[in-house]
């Protein structure tokens, strides 16, 4: 900051430049990612009409929910790449685009098959919209308010179940047969079109750089500026340089491991949640199930966002630990409780508020790490390899499902072996970090 501005004036300015640019980007950012999200997991709802229509079964269900993940896993870094090329703006606005086009298309879809072709298809075109938004969110924010920012935003992957849910369950009980369209179908036709409008506005609403942000004041915009080319410096001293760095980068692909098992013990969750509610919950009408399934990320979204509101060093890992050891005991305690549905419920409640948690307390991790076009790659990879949990853990689920024949209790299994993966993976991280970090060596 300039020292010509006095300290509690400078903090002023800083204060004013925060709320600012939180005005103007978080919530479009947010409701970007939650359309994305209801996208994502609404084949959870569409699921109970394709097994009449399809006669799908638990194992071609994972299938079907998770090859969206190799799609997405396969074009992710070339996606980011090339956002770092042309622009945030344009990238985010075609990203939304094409991925409602093709959520909307599912609709039509007349086999199996073609829902294969049509998840995969719509991993592609989504690849790169979070990553995107992390680095975007590094251009705007220094380090002391970005792992707020983050969480933040995060909020909307559960805000996006608590929205999905009961609407996915209403549309299911009240547009089933509207205009010769089965309610399934609906589903994927309401999801799909936000996300074509929300292109547009992304296109005329966001700011690509500071440095171009006319609703900010000359001051503003210099203090801003400054202190993220300061901290950029500092950070380039120690991240990997360049893309081709990144990606060979030993602590990355540590951290990508990381965040697989973290979303691991998350992703079962979101796509098999509304079954474990039927199953427990016997006789319950769609609407209903709608309603139940968005109780636990109901929670988790103002956990969320309680913790992030939290103050914590810069790439602290005690919270993301503590949140990871909660949920295994409490996704414990619902793989034995399956039989008294209060208990159980209670129990699932704890441990999807603990497992959505830890996403958002992650990604101060990595953050406070990269730099550059490194933070465009390495946060790519990060994630998309991460993301690969999206295809392996609902896929595993409904895999062991069908071969315990029917026993949840058993599939609930992959997230508490997740969950303590992830638990051993950070922890070491953070182990072989402490020394580096007063010894200024960076390299895993």
């Amino acid at each position: 900051m300039n020292s010509s501005i006095p300290r509690v004036e400078g903090d002023v300015l800083q204060a004013n430049t925060i709320r600012k640019i939180t005005r103007r980007i978080v919530p479009l950012l947010m409701i970007g990612y939650i359309v994305s999200y209801i996208d994502r997991i609404n084949i959870s709802f569409a699921k109970f009409g394709m097994e009449e229509t399809f006669g799908m079964t638990a194992t071609q269900y994972g299938f079907a929910a998770g090859i969206f993940f190799v799609g997405y896993v396969l074009a992710e870094v070339p996606s980011n790449i090339i956002m770092n090329k042309v622009g945030a703006r344009i990238w985010l606005s075609r990203i939304l685009l094409t991925w409602g086009i093709i959520a909307t298309l599912t609709a039509f879809a007349t086999s199996v098959e073609m829902v294969y072709v049509l998840r995969f298809l719509l991993g592609v075109a989504e690849a790169g919209f979070f990553p995107g938004i992390l680095v975007y969110l590094t251009r705007w924010y220094p380090n002391a308010q970005r792992a707020k920012v983050i969480s933040t935003v995060m909020v909307a992957i559960p805000v996006a179940s608590v929205l999905g849910s009961p609407l996915n369950g209403w549309i299911l009980d009240t547009f089933d047969g509207a205009l010769g369209l089965d309610g399934w179908r609906w589903v994927f036709v309401v999801g799909g079109l936000p996300a074509v409008l929300l292109g547009g506005v992304f296109f005329v609403a966001l700011t690509e750089t500071p440095r171009e942000a006319k609703w900010l004041s000359e001051a503003e915009r210099t203090w801003l500026v400054e202190t993220l080319a300061a901290e950029n410096a500092e950070r380039a001293r120690t991240a990997p340089a360049g893309h081709l760095a990144a990606l060979r980068n030993k602590r990355v692909l540590a951290l990508c491991l990381a965040y697989f098992l973290v979303l691991c013990g998350a992703y079962p969750l979101a796509y098999w949640m509304p079954t474990v509610v039927k199953e427990v919950g016997d006789g319950l009408s769609s609407t209903q199930i709608g309603w139940l399934s968005a109780v636990p990320f109901l929670l988790a979204a103002i956990g969320m966002d309680v913790t992030g509101r939290l103050g914590r060093a810069e790439g602290a890992s005690r919270p993301v630990l503590v949140a990871l050891g909660i949920s295994v005991v409490a996704f414990a305690i619902t793989a034995f409780a399956l039989g008294s549905p209060l208990v159980a419920f209670a129990a699932i409640t704890v441990a999807t508020m603990a497992a959505q948690t830890a996403k958002p307390l992650f990604w101060s991790v990595p953050t406070a790490y990269l730099a550059g076009a490194g933070a465009a790659s390495g946060i790519a990879l990060i994630n998309s390899l991460g993301n690969a949990a999206g295809f392996v853990s609902p896929y595993a689920f409904g895999w062991i499902k069908d071969f315990s024949g029917g026993r949840t209790g058993f599939a609930i299994a992959v997230m508490i072996m997740a969950n303590v993966g992830a638990l051993l993976v950070i922890g070491v991280i953070a182990a072989r970090s402490r020394p580096r970090r007063a010894s200024s060596v960076e390299t895993v």
